[in-house]
């Protein structure tokens, strides 16, 4: 039969081993603890800085929106002045001399001011991607 000193070395080890365990097990839990509280640190910068690009983007949008609606406007105001004028044949005959001196220009009176429109619209997409691009 076993001596009862054997039974307090084999607790003893128990115990060792045991708090070897726990203690391994709390050191790694204090790391995960700060690499967790660091996580969310880095992820509230990140949301931030998101909002601010958000914003950003927004007034960008605006801008480009705005000036293009002001060309736009010039545009049309510009061209509803070319269309009112006094006869259709002065039109008529425009737009025959321009489909005659150019290939494959339609006879529309409104060709031109929907080329420009067109051309307004690219130019405002090419605009709103390069201030997009600069906030990156």
């Amino acid at each position: 039969m076993p001596t009862p000193n054997i039974y307090v070395k084999i607790t003893l080890a128990c115990l060792i081993l045991l708090s070897c365990f726990l203690g391994g097990f709390y050191v790694e839990h204090l790391r995960f603890e700060a690499y967790r509280e660091k996580v969310i640190a880095e992820g509230k910068v990140q949301e931030q800085h998101n909002k601010d690009i958000l914003v950003q983007q927004q007034l960008i949008t605006k801008q480009v929106t705005d000036d293009y609606q002001n060309k736009l406007d010039r545009i049309k105001s510009y061209y509803a002045g070319l269309h009112n004028t006094s006869s259709s044949a002065v039109r008529t005959s425009v737009a025959t001399a321009a489909s005659s001196t150019t290939d494959g220009t339609p006879s529309d009176p409104q060709f031109v001011e929907k080329c420009t429109i067109t051309t307004l619209q690219l130019e405002s997409l090419q605009d709103y991607e390069r201030s997009r691009k600069e906030l990156k």
